[in-house]
């Protein structure tokens, strides 16, 4: 695939998560059980292919083979994934880096939103298959490797609203962090974010509109317990930047030492006005 490399499958072990989901959810884990599936058949949920074994992640082998990652050039702060080195202008960041757009200090993601990646991040917001978050979790830290920062104190994913999260049965953006955390060693951080408006989806809005719509969406609680921190934002997608960017703000003003961000993809321009 141009610009990108195609990785292993990753390791599908079962992980244990937080058990408090609504009922609609605990009905899908139902089907996607191992037991289950010796009595119901099982299509991959990517490629709807039979899957040739049994697995707590209902994708196929071949759907995991063309996840590739993105290895081209990027600009060196916001990750934007560039096609060519001339909206650089002979520097190495974007037209909206040098205008000083965002506040974290660099920013990177794993693979465009497409294809078989965006397929899985929605089966894993959308749909609550969370046995997906680990392997997921396995791309945002190859992904890290891109950061300059090595020394981070905290990892933490980006907060959804409560009533979100409550509909929703989980945050997906906290499934991730908590393996990037267990795997990196990096302690992993609570409630030391939150977000205080429950603000309409970004989905639809123009970049000026998304701006608008996070602006003072996001808290921190206890300035105390991250001033002067090295934190790492995860979340599963990047857009424009707007609610990662708004998240950074808010606990760079409470006294963060810096804020980088890590997503699992980024989507094309074409579709920021989209997604």
């Amino acid at each position: 695939m141009p610009g990108g490399v195609a990785f292993p499958v990753p390791n599908l072990q079962a992980t244990d998560f937080r058990s408090n989901f609504p009922k609609l959810q605990r009905a899908w884990h139902a089907l996607s059980d191992p037991l289950t599936a010796l009595f119901l058949p099982v299509n991959c949920r990517i490629c709807h292919q039979p899957l040739e074994a049994l697995t707590r992640v209902p994708v196929c082998p071949d759907c995991w083979l063309q996840v590739a990652g993105y290895e081209d050039r990027e600009c060196a702060q916001c990750g934007m994934f560039l096609m060519g080195p001339a909206v650089l202008h002979g520097t190495s960041l974007c037209g909206f880096c040098r205008r000083g757009s965002f506040s974290f200090e660099q920013a990177r993601s794993f693979g465009w939103y497409e294809g078989v990646l965006a397929g899985l991040i929605q089966r894993l917001k959308y749909d609550g298959m969370v046995p997906l978050a680990p392997p997921l979790a396995e791309y945002l830290c190859r992904a890290m490797q891109r950061l300059d920062e090595r020394d981070w104190d905290m990892v933490l994913p980006v907060p959804l609203h409560r009533n979100r999260e409550k509909n929703r049965g989980f945050n997906q953006a906290a499934l991730l962090a908590e393996t990037v955390s267990r795997q990196s060693g990096i302690p992993l951080g609570g409630r030391d974010c939150v977000r205080v408006k429950d603000t309409r989806p970004q989905t639809g809005l123009r970049s000026t509109e998304r701006r608008r719509n996070v602006a003072g969406a996001f808290a921190v609680p206890d300035p105390g317990k991250i001033r002067g921190l090295k934190v790492l934002l995860v979340d599963d997608v990047l857009t424009t930047g707007a609610t990662m960017n708004a998240c950074a703000q808010a606990l760079l003003t409470a006294g963060a030492g810096s804020v980088s961000a890590l997503t699992l993809a980024r989507a094309r321009p074409g579709l920021r006005d989209v997604i």
